[in-house]
Protein backbone atom coordinates (compact mmCIF):
# COMPACT_ATOMS: atom_id res chain seq x y z
CA UNK A 1 0.00 0.00 0.00
CA UNK A 2 3.22 2.73 0.84
CA UNK A 3 4.34 1.61 -2.40
CA UNK A 4 1.23 2.16 -4.52
CA UNK A 5 0.76 5.64 -2.47
CA UNK A 6 4.54 6.79 -3.29
CA UNK A 7 4.33 5.86 -6.52
CA UNK A 8 1.29 7.35 -7.16
CA UNK A 9 2.66 10.96 -5.95
CA UNK A 10 5.34 10.43 -8.11
CA UNK A 11 3.03 10.19 -10.97
CA UNK A 12 1.25 13.06 -9.81
CA UNK A 13 4.38 15.16 -9.32
CA UNK A 14 5.50 14.37 -12.63
CA UNK A 15 2.30 15.28 -14.42
CA UNK A 16 2.04 18.60 -12.49
CA UNK A 17 5.78 19.64 -13.99
CA UNK A 18 5.04 19.05 -17.11
CA UNK A 19 1.69 21.41 -16.51
CA UNK A 20 4.37 23.71 -15.43
CA UNK A 21 6.70 23.42 -18.43
CA UNK A 22 3.43 23.21 -21.11
CA UNK A 23 2.40 26.09 -19.44
CA UNK A 24 5.79 28.40 -19.43
CA UNK A 25 5.88 27.20 -22.63
CA UNK A 26 3.23 28.73 -23.73
CA UNK A 27 3.36 31.75 -21.68
CA UNK A 28 7.27 32.42 -23.26
CA UNK A 29 5.68 31.73 -26.70
CA UNK A 30 2.91 34.50 -26.62
CA UNK A 31 5.65 37.24 -25.53
CA UNK A 32 7.57 35.90 -28.20
CA UNK A 33 5.00 35.89 -30.65
CA UNK A 34 3.64 39.38 -28.89
CA UNK A 35 6.93 40.84 -29.06
CA UNK A 36 7.96 39.75 -32.78
CA UNK A 37 3.95 41.52 -33.67
CA UNK A 38 4.86 44.28 -31.95
CA UNK A 39 8.37 44.57 -33.37
CA UNK A 40 6.69 43.87 -36.56
CA UNK A 41 3.53 46.40 -36.43
CA UNK A 42 5.91 49.35 -35.54
CA UNK A 43 8.60 48.87 -37.39
CA UNK A 44 8.09 46.76 -40.55
CA UNK A 45 4.25 46.83 -41.21
CA UNK A 46 3.98 50.54 -42.33
CA UNK A 47 0.78 50.52 -40.04
CA UNK A 48 1.73 53.56 -37.98
CA UNK A 49 4.09 55.62 -40.55
CA UNK A 50 4.28 58.91 -40.86
CA UNK A 51 1.96 59.50 -44.15
CA UNK A 52 2.33 62.85 -45.12
CA UNK A 53 3.83 66.30 -43.32
CA UNK A 54 1.50 69.45 -43.85
CA UNK A 55 2.99 72.86 -43.20
CA UNK A 56 1.28 76.02 -43.20
CA UNK A 57 2.57 79.77 -41.40
CA UNK A 58 5.86 80.22 -43.68
CA UNK A 59 6.25 82.71 -45.70
CA UNK A 60 9.67 83.27 -46.42
CA UNK A 61 11.01 79.84 -45.71
CA UNK A 62 9.54 77.65 -49.07
CA UNK A 63 7.57 74.61 -47.90
CA UNK A 64 9.88 72.14 -49.57
CA UNK A 65 12.81 73.26 -47.90
CA UNK A 66 10.63 72.63 -44.55
CA UNK A 67 9.99 69.54 -45.81
CA UNK A 68 12.78 68.04 -46.88
CA UNK A 69 14.56 68.59 -43.50
CA UNK A 70 11.74 67.28 -41.65
CA UNK A 71 11.55 64.11 -43.78
CA UNK A 72 14.92 63.81 -43.88
CA UNK A 73 14.91 63.48 -39.73
CA UNK A 74 11.89 61.09 -39.88
CA UNK A 75 14.26 58.40 -42.54
CA UNK A 76 16.74 58.32 -39.97
CA UNK A 77 17.98 54.46 -40.22
CA UNK A 78 19.30 52.12 -37.62
CA UNK A 79 20.45 48.17 -37.50
CA UNK A 80 21.72 48.37 -41.28
CA UNK A 81 18.93 50.76 -42.60
CA UNK A 82 15.92 48.58 -41.78
CA UNK A 83 14.38 50.43 -38.84
CA UNK A 84 13.40 53.69 -39.43
CA UNK A 85 12.06 54.67 -36.16
CA UNK A 86 11.60 58.42 -36.53
CA UNK A 87 9.14 57.60 -39.36
CA UNK A 88 6.66 56.06 -36.84
CA UNK A 89 4.45 58.58 -35.58
CA UNK A 90 4.36 57.39 -31.97
CA UNK A 91 8.29 57.84 -31.68
CA UNK A 92 8.43 61.11 -33.86
CA UNK A 93 9.31 63.54 -31.37
CA UNK A 94 7.18 67.16 -31.67
CA UNK A 95 10.21 68.67 -30.04
CA UNK A 96 13.09 67.89 -31.65
CA UNK A 97 11.38 68.90 -34.91
CA UNK A 98 10.76 72.01 -34.23
CA UNK A 99 14.60 72.28 -32.62
CA UNK A 100 15.57 71.31 -36.02
CA UNK A 101 13.67 73.77 -37.97
CA UNK A 102 14.73 76.57 -35.57
CA UNK A 103 18.02 75.70 -35.79
CA UNK A 104 18.63 75.22 -39.37
CA UNK A 105 16.15 78.30 -40.72
CA UNK A 106 16.65 81.48 -38.01
CA UNK A 107 13.99 83.37 -39.51
CA UNK A 108 11.32 80.28 -37.85
CA UNK A 109 10.73 81.97 -34.31
CA UNK A 110 8.09 79.10 -33.46
CA UNK A 111 6.90 75.76 -34.43
CA UNK A 112 4.15 74.31 -33.61
CA UNK A 113 3.91 70.37 -34.39
CA UNK A 114 0.79 68.61 -34.14
CA UNK A 115 0.80 64.43 -34.89
CA UNK A 116 -2.68 63.40 -35.90
CA UNK A 117 -2.87 59.54 -35.57
CA UNK A 118 -5.53 58.17 -37.50
CA UNK A 119 -4.38 59.25 -40.50
CA UNK A 120 -0.95 59.29 -39.86
CA UNK A 121 -0.09 63.23 -40.74
CA UNK A 122 1.75 65.91 -39.27
CA UNK A 123 0.69 69.58 -39.14
CA UNK A 124 3.51 71.61 -38.68
CA UNK A 125 2.19 75.15 -38.11
CA UNK A 126 5.47 77.74 -38.56
CA UNK A 127 5.90 81.23 -37.03
CA UNK A 128 8.32 83.72 -38.79
CA UNK A 129 10.24 86.91 -37.43
CA UNK A 130 9.38 89.99 -38.74
CA UNK A 131 11.70 92.82 -39.58
CA UNK A 132 11.77 96.17 -37.05
CA UNK A 133 15.90 96.67 -37.86
CA UNK A 134 18.89 96.40 -39.66
CA UNK A 135 22.07 95.96 -38.45
CA UNK A 136 25.37 96.70 -40.23
CA UNK A 137 28.84 96.51 -38.92
CA UNK A 138 29.89 99.48 -40.13
CA UNK A 139 32.69 100.26 -42.73
CA UNK A 140 31.33 97.21 -44.28
CA UNK A 141 28.98 95.14 -46.10
CA UNK A 142 27.89 92.59 -43.18
CA UNK A 143 24.32 93.67 -42.40
CA UNK A 144 21.42 91.58 -41.10
CA UNK A 145 17.75 91.69 -40.41
CA UNK A 146 16.49 91.94 -36.80
CA UNK A 147 13.51 91.21 -34.87
CA UNK A 148 11.72 92.19 -31.54
CA UNK A 149 13.38 89.74 -29.69
CA UNK A 150 16.92 91.44 -31.33
CA UNK A 151 17.52 88.04 -33.47
CA UNK A 152 19.29 88.41 -36.31
CA UNK A 153 17.87 86.01 -38.48
CA UNK A 154 18.50 87.21 -42.03
CA UNK A 155 21.13 88.54 -44.48
CA UNK A 156 20.30 92.42 -45.50
CA UNK A 157 21.24 94.99 -48.19
CA UNK A 158 22.25 98.44 -46.56
CA UNK A 159 19.48 100.62 -46.07
CA UNK A 160 18.83 104.01 -45.56
CA UNK A 161 15.52 105.31 -44.21
CA UNK A 162 12.96 105.40 -41.77
CA UNK A 163 10.89 102.19 -42.61
CA UNK A 164 13.12 100.38 -40.22
CA UNK A 165 15.50 100.68 -37.32
CA UNK A 166 18.78 101.07 -39.06
CA UNK A 167 21.91 100.30 -37.23
CA UNK A 168 25.85 100.93 -38.28
CA UNK A 169 27.51 99.83 -36.07
CA UNK A 170 31.66 100.89 -35.03
CA UNK A 171 32.22 98.98 -31.98
CA UNK A 172 33.95 96.16 -33.66
CA UNK A 173 31.42 93.67 -32.75
CA UNK A 174 30.98 90.72 -35.45
CA UNK A 175 27.60 89.57 -34.87
CA UNK A 176 26.86 86.13 -37.24
CA UNK A 177 23.57 84.73 -38.36
CA UNK A 178 21.18 83.44 -35.42
CA UNK A 179 23.09 85.82 -32.97
CA UNK A 180 21.57 87.93 -30.78
CA UNK A 181 22.18 91.95 -30.20
CA UNK A 182 24.39 92.42 -27.25
CA UNK A 183 23.37 95.47 -25.08
CA UNK A 184 19.11 95.12 -24.71
CA UNK A 185 19.31 98.94 -23.07
CA UNK A 186 21.04 100.61 -25.61
CA UNK A 187 18.40 99.05 -28.15
CA UNK A 188 15.55 100.01 -26.25
CA UNK A 189 16.73 103.63 -26.83
CA UNK A 190 17.26 103.78 -29.93
CA UNK A 191 14.14 101.98 -30.37
CA UNK A 192 12.56 104.77 -28.59
CA UNK A 193 14.14 107.67 -30.04
CA UNK A 194 12.93 106.27 -33.48
CA UNK A 195 9.15 106.22 -32.04
CA UNK A 196 9.42 109.57 -30.89
CA UNK A 197 10.92 110.80 -34.40
CA UNK A 198 8.70 109.62 -36.15
CA UNK A 199 5.47 110.82 -34.01
CA UNK A 200 7.01 114.41 -34.04
CA UNK A 201 7.67 114.42 -37.75
CA UNK A 202 10.24 117.92 -36.88
CA UNK A 203 12.82 116.03 -38.88
CA UNK A 204 14.03 113.56 -41.48
CA UNK A 205 16.36 110.93 -40.26
CA UNK A 206 18.31 107.81 -42.32
CA UNK A 207 20.56 105.95 -40.27
CA UNK A 208 21.65 105.45 -36.45
CA UNK A 209 25.06 104.69 -35.62
CA UNK A 210 26.89 103.19 -32.87
CA UNK A 211 30.15 104.88 -31.60
CA UNK A 212 33.16 102.80 -30.09
CA UNK A 213 31.96 103.65 -26.44
CA UNK A 214 29.56 101.22 -24.63
CA UNK A 215 26.49 103.78 -24.03
CA UNK A 216 26.56 106.44 -26.86
CA UNK A 217 24.82 106.61 -30.61
CA UNK A 218 23.92 109.33 -32.76
CA UNK A 219 21.01 109.84 -35.72
CA UNK A 220 21.98 111.44 -39.07
CA UNK A 221 19.92 113.55 -39.97
CA UNK A 222 19.13 113.72 -43.92
CA UNK A 223 19.50 117.60 -43.85
CA UNK A 224 23.46 116.31 -43.05
CA UNK A 225 23.94 117.02 -39.71
CA UNK A 226 23.90 114.18 -36.71
CA UNK A 227 22.22 114.24 -33.17
CA UNK A 228 23.71 112.71 -30.21
CA UNK A 229 22.24 111.07 -27.31
CA UNK A 230 23.33 108.28 -24.70
CA UNK A 231 21.18 105.55 -22.91
CA UNK A 232 21.46 106.85 -19.85
CA UNK A 233 19.75 110.41 -21.31
CA UNK A 234 16.19 111.14 -20.80
CA UNK A 235 15.54 110.57 -24.27
CA UNK A 236 11.63 111.74 -24.69
CA UNK A 237 12.94 114.95 -22.94
CA UNK A 238 15.85 116.01 -25.02
CA UNK A 239 13.82 114.91 -27.96
CA UNK A 240 11.41 117.60 -27.29
CA UNK A 241 13.48 120.01 -26.35
CA UNK A 242 15.47 119.46 -29.28
CA UNK A 243 12.17 120.19 -31.45
CA UNK A 244 11.53 123.35 -29.48
CA UNK A 245 15.15 124.52 -30.39
CA UNK A 246 15.40 124.00 -33.83
CA UNK A 247 12.13 125.89 -33.97
CA UNK A 248 12.29 128.79 -32.05
CA UNK A 249 16.58 128.97 -31.68
CA UNK A 250 17.84 128.23 -35.01
CA UNK A 251 17.30 129.80 -38.45
CA UNK A 252 16.87 127.85 -41.65
CA UNK A 253 20.03 129.84 -42.82
CA UNK A 254 21.85 128.60 -39.80
CA UNK A 255 20.54 125.22 -40.17
CA UNK A 256 21.93 124.54 -43.67
CA UNK A 257 25.60 125.07 -41.59
CA UNK A 258 25.15 122.99 -38.82
CA UNK A 259 27.44 120.09 -38.00
CA UNK A 260 25.98 118.47 -35.27
CA UNK A 261 23.65 118.29 -32.05
CA UNK A 262 24.46 117.15 -28.54
CA UNK A 263 21.76 115.86 -26.28
CA UNK A 264 23.94 113.67 -23.83
CA UNK A 265 23.81 116.08 -21.36
CA UNK A 266 19.81 116.29 -19.79
CA UNK A 267 18.79 119.54 -19.97
CA UNK A 268 21.35 120.80 -22.12
CA UNK A 269 21.66 121.49 -25.65
CA UNK A 270 25.36 121.54 -27.39
CA UNK A 271 25.18 122.35 -31.00
CA UNK A 272 27.64 123.34 -33.44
Amino acid sequence: MAKFNYGYRDELRNKRKKRKIRAAFLVVSSLIAFIVFTVYALFFSGWFSVNEVRVSGNKEVSEEEIKNSIIGHLDRAYLLGYIKPFSNIFFTDSEEIAGLLTEKFPIIKVVNVNKKFFSGNLNVEIGEREVVGIWCQSGGDKCFYFDKDKVFFKPAAKFSGEVFLNIEDGRGRDFSLADSFDDQELLEKMNLAKSILDELKFVAYSNFFLGPGSFEFWIKIKEGWSVYLDKESDIPTQLVALKKFLEEKLSPERRRTLQYIDLRVNNRIYYK
